[in-house]
This record gives C-alpha cells, sequence and structure tokens, in this order.
C-alpha cells in the first residue's frame, strides 16, 4: 500500500501514467511517449509490480480495498505448446438468460505454427433462427496474463488456474446475438502467449485459423448441426462481418481483412486498442479504409493513449471512412473483460484512493457503444457517433464526457502543420515531442510545458499565430485537430480565420471551455493533453465562395496544432 501510494503520488506530480509495459499485457511496443519522462520510476515498480495493479471499486464511486493481483514478477514464455494430443473440452450448449439466444463453447482441436500450438477454441453466440440476414461480428480479446500464477503460457503449470479471456465477453455476445447478430469470439489466450505478433511465431496466421475455424461452423449448416449442435441456425451474412477489438487484438484487423476480404469486413469497433507508438519511426502503418471508432479509458495504464497517438499521425491522409477515438474519464483497460474483472485485474492507478467505476460500468459503457457503432455502420441506423464528416462530435458518450479525435472522412482539402508559417518570428514552430529522458534533443524538438504533459508524438505546429493558403470550394465545415502546450491558466481559446478570394472573411472563436482546450490540472494531477478534434460549420457565404487561406491564433498560452481540413 505505501509503495502505491508512493508511486500514485510520483505519477501526480509528474502529470502522466506509469509505464505501460511494465505489465507486458497487450503489446511489447504499446508504450506511450509521455510516460518515458518517468521512466526512472520503472525499476522501483517492476520490484513491486503487484503494486502497481490497485483492486477495483466495488460499485461505482465506492473504492474497495487494494489487492496485489499479479506476483511480483511474471513469467512471460516463448509461445504456446499445446500438446498434440490435448483431450479436447467437452461441447457445451446452453440458452441465454432470455431463452433467445444459443451459447455454444466448442473446441476444434489445436493451430500450429513451426514448433507452437495453441488451442482452436473459443464460444459462439447465435440469434434465434430468422429469415431476416444475421450480420456476423467476430470479438476479438485482449492480450493479457491467461494463468492465475500471473504468467503468459499455455498450457498452465500444474493446478494453476486458466483464464478464458473469450467467455469475459460472452455478455456482449448475447447482446449483439439480441439485435440480430451472428457472434464468434475466439479463444486467443494461447496465440497471444509470445510478446511479439510475428516472432518467434506468426500470431496473425494463428489468429486467422482460430477465427476461421469459429466461422465455418456457423456459416455450414451441417457443421453448425454436427459439431456444434444447434439444429435452428439462423442465416448468417458472412459478406457482412464487423469486428470487436481490445488491446492487442486492434493489431489483427489486417488479419481480419486478409481472413474475410477487403470488402467483407466493414467495421471496426475497438476499445483500448495497442499499437507500436513509442517511437514515430516504427509507428504501426496505418488503419485500413473501414469504419472504425476507438474507445479509450484515461485511466488506462496498460497501453494508455496508443490509439489517439496512432490516430494522430495519420489524420492528414486521404480516407473514405471515418477512424476517430474518444477518450472517456475514470474508465481503465481490463473490466470490459468479464474474465479479468472476476480475476480483479484492474490497471488503473489510485483506485483504492480514488473513486473509480467498477467493472459493471465499464461493460455498460462497452454494450451500448459497441452496438450504437456496429448497428450505424452495418445496418445504416441512425447514430451521433462520427460516421460522416459533417456530423457534430458529441459531447457525451454513453453518459460520459467525451474528448475525440477525429479523421475528416472525404476530406476537400487538409493542411497539415507544416504548412502554416508565423506571423512574426517566434509565433510557429514546427515540431515534436521528444524522449525527455534522451539528453540529445533534436533541433525540431517541442518546449515541454513548465506544468502538465503533452501526450504527442507525430510532428505539429506550436504556434501563437499562423497562416496557411489554401485553394478550396464548397466547404460547409472545417475541422481544427489541435492540443493545448500544457496546463496554463487561463487556458489558451482560439480565433480561427479564413480568407476568402472575394475578399471576405469568417472569423470563428473556439472558447478555451471546449473539451480539446480545456484547462486538465485538478487536485489529483497537473493535467495530460492529447491531440483532439474540433468540428465548426461555416456559413453558407463561405461554402458559395472559394477559401485561399486560414489564419490560426491563440489567445493566451502557445497550442500545437496538428492541421485543418474542409469538408462538404
Amino acid at each position: 500500500m505505501a509503495m502505491l501510494m508512493l508511486l500514485h503520488l510520483l505519477t501526480i506530480r509528474q502529470g502522466a501514467p506509469m509505464v505501460a509495459s511494465l505489465s507486458s499485457r497487450s503489446s511489447s511496443h504499446s508504450s506511450w511517449r509521455s510516460a518515458r519522462g518517468i521512466a526512472a520510476l520503472g525499476a522501483a515498480c517492476a520490484l513491486v509490480l503487484g503494486a502497481c495493479t490497485s483492486g477495483g471499486a466495488d460499485t461505482a464511486g465506492e473504492p474497495a480495498e487494494a489487492t496485489q493481483s499479479e506476483p511480483e514478477m511474471m513469467e512471460i514464455a516463448d509461445g504456446p505448446h499445446a500438446p498434440a494430443d490435448r483431450t479436447l473440452a467437452e461441447r457445451t450448449v446452453r440458452a441465454s438468460a432470455s431463452g433467445n439466444e444459443t451459447i455454444v463453447d466448442i473446441d476444434l482441436g489445436n493451430t500450429t505454427a513451426g514448433e507452437y500450438s495453441a488451442p482452436k477454441r473459443g464460444v459462439i453466440v447465435l440469434p434465434k433462427a430468422s429469415d431476416a440476414p444475421a450480420p456476423l461480428v467476430v470479438i476479438s480479446h485482449l492480450r493479457a496474463p491467461n494463468c492465475a500464477d500471473g504468467s503468459f503460457a499455455y498450457p498452465c503449470a500444474s493446478g494453476v488456474e486458466e483464464y478464458r479471456f473469450d467467455r469475459g465477453m460472452t455478455y456482449l455476445g448475447e447482446a449483439l446475438a439480441a439485435q440480430g447478430y451472428a457472434v464468434v469470439i475466439p479463444d486467443l489466450g494461447g496465440v497471444f502467449i509470445g510478446a511479439d505478433t510475428t516472432a518467434p511465431y506468426d500470431q496473425n496466421a494463428m489468429w486467422k485459423e482460430v477465427v476461421g475455424g469459429l466461422v465455418d461452423m456457423v456459416t455450414d449448416a451441417g457443421k453448425a448441426r454436427d459439431v456444434l449442435g444447434v439444429t435452428a441456425l439462423p442465416q448468417v451474412d458472412a459478406s457482412t462481418v464487423g469486428m470487436v477489438a481490445h488491446s492487442r487484438s486492434g493489431m489483427m484487423v489486417d488479419s481480419a481483412r486478409e481472413l474475410f476480404g477487403e470488402e467483407v469486413l466493414k467495421s471496426v469497433f475497438a476499445y483500448g486498442p495497442a499499437y507500436d507508438t513509442f517511437e514515430l519511426e516504427s509507428i504501426s502503418p496505418a488503419s485500413a479504409d473501414v469504419p472504425y471508432l476507438a474507445v479509450v479509458g484515461e485511466l488506462d495504464s496498460d497501453v494508455g493513449p496508443s490509439a489517439n497517438l496512432w490516430i494522430g499521425h495519420y489524420l492528414p491522409e486521404t480516407r473514405e471512412h471515418p477512424i476517430s477515438v474518444v477518450q472517456l474519464p475514470g474508465l481503465g483497460h481490463m473490466f470490459v473483460n468479464d474474465a479479468a474483472a472476476q480475476a480483479g485485474t484492474d490497471d488503473r492507478i489510485g483506485c483504492d484512493v480514488l473513486a473509480c467505476p467498477d467493472a459493471s460500468e465499464h461493460q455498460r459503457v462497452m454494450l451500448e457503444t459497441a452496438i450504437d457503432w456496429l448497428n450505424a455502420t452495418l445496418r445504416g441506423e441512425a447514430s451521433s457517433l462520427p460516421v460522416r464528416a459533417d456530423q457534430s462530435l458529441p459531447a457525451t458518450v454513453a453518459g460520459l464526457p467525451a474528448r475525440w479525435l477525429a479523421h475528416t472522412p472525404g476530406t476537400l482539402a487538409s493542411v497539415d502543420a507544416s504548412e502554416f508559417v508565423g506571423a512574426s518570428e517566434g509565433s510557429a514552430k514546427v515540431c515534436v515531442h521528444a524522449d525527455p529522458m534522451n539528453p540529445i534533443q533534436p533541433e525540431n524538438a517541442c518546449p515541454e510545458p513548465e506544468s502538465g504533459v503533452v501526450q504527442s508524438i507525430t510532428e505539429v505546429n506550436y504556434l501563437t499565430d499562423a497562416s496557411a493558403t489554401v485553394e478550396v470550394a464548397g466547404a460547409r465545415g472545417m475541422s481544427v485537430h489541435v492540443s493545448p502546450s500544457g496546463s496554463h491558466e487561463p487556458a489558451a481559446s482560439l480565433t480561427v480565420e479564413l480568407s476568402l478570394a472575394d475578399g471576405q472573411r469568417f472569423t470563428h472563436t473556439i472558447p478555451s471551455s471546449e473539451a480539446v482546450l480545456a484547462n486538465r490540472a485538478s487536485a489529483d494531477g497537473n493535467g495530460i493533453y492529447h491531440l483532439g478534434t474540433i468540428r465548426i460549420p461555416l456559413d453558407e457565404a463561405v461554402a458559395a465562395g472559394v477559401v485561399t487561406g486560414v489564419r490560426v491564433t491563440s489567445d493566451g498560452a502557445p497550442v500545437e496544432l496538428k492541421g485543418v481540413d474542409f469538408w462538404r
């Protein structure tokens, strides 16, 4: 407890979460930039790893006593070693609580890659038989220690309980099946043993084989009857596939496109996805052009703002479909998986002294947002979630205050950070946030804030007054991608001025109370800042004319601008 409090206080002073890679849950490269500013604490934390994971809350707003849910040191195996003669688990078929959905737990043998082998098994949840086609949804869970002794291994040591994270997502599978979706939930506990996705074995290939085997069960009526034991099979629409990806599974989207086909995977919903965002030179590739929404908890101490860093870097790229990330307060990484929640593995720091949302609140948010997103993108249902560029970014999501970073699909024109020129000397600087622990800083390093932490790895323009030229006709709105440069009192407001070819000017002021610009310092911390998006509708006079210039001015402290987009 004393060590937890020490680390919590040190974290507050730095204004940033602890190093994500200590747990090795999601990705060996998913640490976030600002965490390196407190890397000196890592050694101390590693010695008492259990103290870096606090207990969850019994009820929302009522913190439970701190528990040490992980041992001091966790063994990480090189990969899974499922015996070739492994006895298959008995198939189970049961009805959901409502009686309308069928839940099947099935073991199909092993998937093998070289000397490594993992179970090919999982959970299938089917809606009641109907003539209406049931779109297919794959729920792909997180990477976490899958053995109760805190180790990554398959099989677990003798006498050690194995966690089934696929079963931990059954609640979401049931809810989706109640909406008319056919759901497969692969068990990836064995597949994700290795710290890396490509070596010493190919986790992507294993993922495709496990998922493909389960999908085959629901698309083949004969196998559904003979292997699954399901006779009243719904009509499964395998040409319309959605994916729910948690943590490491965010890296499996390309594998899903390879398995199903580029035009078949039509939507991705991610929770706390992990990407390589430690260094800009090795950042994960841009996402495939498929509708994508990530939800990230602001208290996620496992992968942190990985999705924000990743999406932020690729904002200038042209896409047809939306990609965005929304950050929600109080939520962590683990509790959306009920198996992890039941095991008491809470990644959040300080929940023994803070009022943290419990597992039921995490799962409520997961249910509401995932169903809303999939209904919008697979069925075309109305939603406040941003599917189009001309949609405003909702101030709340699932009833929680929201901070958005949203790409502009179908951009008319995009002005990147490097295109803005300062109005005077020192009023604009193109820069990056370098590793603060590296004594050799690049010439274009952004100034580090005196208070608070800016978490960003992409190139931005650190400005108080800068302009760029552009030529765009028919613009009905613009998106400003920006971050405060730290905690300032008062926080900066922004003025965006557009110049038109006919000499008219359009001016819009973004107040400092805007969620993206607001001062986030509090009694608990100095404030953590990420790139965010503000969407601004434009007057008909602007849409009827030609925009030739854009000027961004800060009324106060500098801001960090990634760019400005225009949309129709």
